[in-house]
């Protein structure tokens, strides 16, 4: 059953193959969850075995990240990331990781703005990106380009039609 609609009040729809809950508050506005079946059970990779160090920050990293992307409301992330520590301490996680990639993830995060500062951004049109880039690189002008559809764009499009 991939997807699981209810419309009550603060409806919810559950997209259960990608693992986000949308909810649709009284005011109108859309927010994303992290979906967790109702049999997860918190269990990741030991820190105690015998993989290394950087499979098991990996871990830390993917949890936090998805909680960074995924989650819409502030309050929520900050419920979800106690989660994650709590289920990682769990498993014999030290908090030392948890500074470690979380100061990672802010230092990607700074490059990344500081890099796509320097670029210019193009939407992506069929027959014309590619020549418009190679003029620009002709030029020395760093150039993105972006899709004019993006999957979060046609989500929300998506949950829009359903809830009207």
């Amino acid at each position: 059953m991939p997807i699981v609609y209810n419309f009550s009040s603060g409806a919810s729809v559950i997209f259960s193959t990608i693992f986000i809950t949308a909810i649709r508050n009284d005011e109108g506005n859309v927010k994303l969850q992290i979906y967790s079946k109702p049999t997860h059970t918190d269990q990741y990779l030991n820190f105690s075995s015998h993989h290394p160090i950087e499979h098991k920050l990996s871990v830390v990293r993917t949890l936090l990240q998805r909680s960074q992307s995924v989650i819409t409301d502030s309050h929520d992330r900050q419920l979800e990331d106690a989660h994650i520590e709590k289920a990682l301490l769990s498993c014999g996680y030290p908090d030392w990781t948890f500074r470690k990639v979380k100061y990672q993830i802010r230092v990607k995060m700074t490059e990344r703005k500081q890099k796509s500062e320097q670029k210019t951004r193009r939407p992506i049109v069929e027959g014309t990106s590619e020549r418009v880039s190679r003029v620009m690189k002709k030029h020395q002008m760093p150039v993105t380009m972006r899709p004019v559809k993006t999957l979060k764009l046609l989500f929300h499009k998506f949950l829009k039609q359903i809830w009207q």
